[in-house]
């Protein structure tokens, strides 16, 4: 079994053990009918869940019955079985973000990703600037939001990686 990154344990929510999570929204669709999810590779059941919107949700897992429980949860990455996003899986997962714009927080550059590269360990976007072309790692680190809707993928790259040839 295989566990996949999925969102984001943002904090308590109330007195009762509820927490705020951020869900990455290539799986929010799975999510929404998830009965488990795995914090530190353990599974947790969830009991109730509020989906807020796109990305965001509150929810009250089992045996996480108190504010102080739930407060020892935050800022824990959230994961998946494998089997459970069998939807996101199959196939190249940012395929659709093809002609998008790109845009770098850090550096202020904008750009259109023309083509997604699958390599073995990673996604990589190939983003068509006004003089040239650049290999960028779709990391979700370096990834900030996806604007589905504007068509748009911010993100924060490390200072001087697109300016590298």
């Amino acid at each position: 079994m295989e566990l996949i990154k999925i969102g984001k344990i943002a904090k308590t929510h109330g007195f009762k053990g509820h927490i705020k999570v951020y869900i990455d929204e290539f799986y929010m669709n799975d999510f929404e009918d998830m009965q488990a999810i795995f914090i530190n590779q353990l599974p947790y059941f969830i009991s109730k869940k509020d989906i807020n919107s796109n990305s965001q949700a509150i929810l009250l897992l089992e045996d996480i019955d108190t504010k102080e429980k739930a407060q020892k949860l935050q800022g824990k990455e959230i994961f998946a079985k494998d089997d459970d996003l069998t939807e996101i899986l199959d196939g190249n997962e940012y395929d659709e973000l093809i002609n998008f714009i790109f845009m770098d927080k850090s550096s202020g550059k904008n750009g259109k990703i023309i083509e997604i590269i699958e390599m073995p360990f990673q996604f990589l976007a190939k983003v068509q600037f006004e003089d040239r072309e650049t290999l960028i790692p779709l990391n979700d680190d370096f990834i900030l939001s996806i604007n589905r809707k504007k068509h748009i993928v911010e993100m924060c790259l490390p200072e001087g990686l697109l300016d590298i040839n």
